[in-house]
């Protein structure tokens, strides 16, 4: 009866860290799944990311804007789900959890950017000489504005990579 007793908590102890690594498992996946809804959001095959880029290709401007529109509410369902989704006390889980958020929020920033070049473009086709020189510069205007939105991608890119490391080695995943 004495051995008996005394395999009783190291048998707990090891269902409590399976458990743990389940969860860890399942949070993980849930993470895989929404990178790969990103990237369909972004580049997929009939994306409105690729809409938006035939649209202005063709000088349709009023529907890339809708486009444009469509592909923000596709990052904020994204973004919810990301939200919602519990991280049960699982070790380095809510700075990965966050830094997913803040890297898929910088992610829309830039393509919902679009919508301010979009209208440039509008603008500038309707523009004579001297307007349109004028609106050529704000779109270059635009440009910069942009270039700072994809060096606040990379450095939460960089910061996400950072969280997915430190879930990964704290979890076993390595």
């Amino acid at each position: 009866m004495m051995k008996f007793s005394v395999f009783i908590p190291f048998f707990l102890l090891v269902m409590m860290s399976s458990c743990e690594s389940s969860r860890a498992i399942d949070f993980k996946k849930s993470l895989s799944q929404s990178e790969r809804r990103l990237f369909q959001i972004v580049l997929g095959k009939d994306s409105w990311g690729e809409k938006k880029m035939q649209y202005v290709i063709d000088n349709n401007y009023k529907d890339a804007l809708a486009a444009v529109d469509q592909q923000a509410k596709e990052f904020d369902n994204l973004i919810n789900y990301l939200k919602k989704l519990p991280t049960n006390d699982i070790p380095e889980s809510e700075p990965l959890k966050t830094a997913t958020i803040e890297y898929y929020e910088a992610l829309k920033a830039l393509h919902t950017f679009d919508r301010k070049e979009i209208a440039q473009r509008e603008l500038l086709v309707t523009l004579k000489d001297n307007e349109r020189k004028k609106a050529s510069d704000e779109l270059i205007a635009l440009a910069k504005q942009k270039k700072q939105l994809y060096n606040t991608v990379y450095q939460k890119e960089a910061i996400l990579q950072t969280a997915s490391e430190k879930f990964d080695a704290y979890n076993g995943f390595d």
